[in-house]
Formats: structure tokens, C-alpha cells, sequence
């Protein structure tokens, strides 16, 4: 059970650190322009990861069959970094966090429902059709009504 409270939080968390980093990119991104905030932060992570696994000492070897899973994750986190850097930039948090959460929504419906990479299954069933219908909804009116007049 404390685990599910701990899982609560950091999940609610993430979400927090996500859009202050999303905020945070897009004002390195206009002022240093996207690749250069994309190489940036990617270099503190790298340098934040190095001096973990220095203090930590211990790292379990890397196994052949997560090598290109780690190289599709690197490629989607910077298409991640990137696309929510850009668009905050352009039409603000509240639409891109929103915007985010109903691709989320589709992505990991889809991922639950196949029980994909061995993550438990968990059906797609009529009553989160109907919830996620409700969820897009409102993803599909607030965003005309927080844009920015151009």
C-alpha cells in the first residue's frame, strides 16, 4: 500500500517537474535557439547520470537486448524535449501539458490494452472509452480558449 502512495506522488510529481521543465526549455530555446537548449540539457543529464553512477559505484551490466530500446528512448526524449519545448513557446503551458496528457491517454491505452514490453494488461473497456471521450472533450475546448490572440 505504500507503495501506491509513493507511485501517487511521484507520478503527481512528474508531472509538476514536467511542465517547469517545459517552461524552463522554451525560455533556453528562444534564447539560445531549440538544438542548442536540446544539447545543453542534454549534457547536464549526462553529467548528472555520470556523477550518480560515480557515488553509487555500481551499475549492473548492460544487457545486449535493452541496446536499442536505450537508443529509441534517447531519440524519443529528445523529440519529447524538443516538440514540448517548441510548442510552449508558441501557444503556452496549459495547451501543450493538455495536448500532452490526451496523447498520453491514447498511447497508453493502447500499451495497457496489449500488455506491451511485459507490463500487465488492463482491457480497454467501454467505461474508459467513455472517460478518456469526456478527457478529450475538455482537451479539445480549453486550448481555444487559453490561446494567446495572434
Amino acid at each position: 500500500m505504500l507503495a501506491n502512495k509513493i507511485s501517487f506522488i511521484l507520478a503527481f510529481s512528474a508531472g509538476l517537474l514536467g511542465v517547469t521543465q517545459g517552461m524552463i526549455n522554451a525560455y533556453i530555446g528562444k534564447v539560445q535557439g531549440q538544438y542548442g537548449m536540446i544539447i545543453g540539457v542534454s549534457a547536464i543529464q549526462i553529467a548528472f547520470a555520470s556523477f550518480l553512477l560515480w557515488r553509487v559505484k555500481s551499475a549492473p551490466p548492460l544487457q545486449l537486448q535493452v541496446i536499442p530500446w536505450i537508443l529509441v528512448a534517447g531519440i524519443l526524449g529528445v523529440g519529447i524535449m524538443f516538440s514540448t519545448s517548441y510548442a510552449t513557446g508558441k501557444i503556452g503551458t496549459v495547451s501543450v501539458f493538455i495536448l500532452i496528457i490526451a496523447g498520453q491517454l491514447v498511447a497508453s491505452s493502447i500499451i495497457d490494452h496489449l500488455g506491451l514490453m511485459g507490463l500487465p494488461k488492463n482491457p480497454f473497456t467501454l467505461g474508459k472509452f467513455g472517460s478518456i471521450l469526456l478527457i478529450m472533450l475538455g482537451v479539445f475546448c480549453l486550448p481555444s480558449a487559453v490561446l494567446p490572440p495572434a
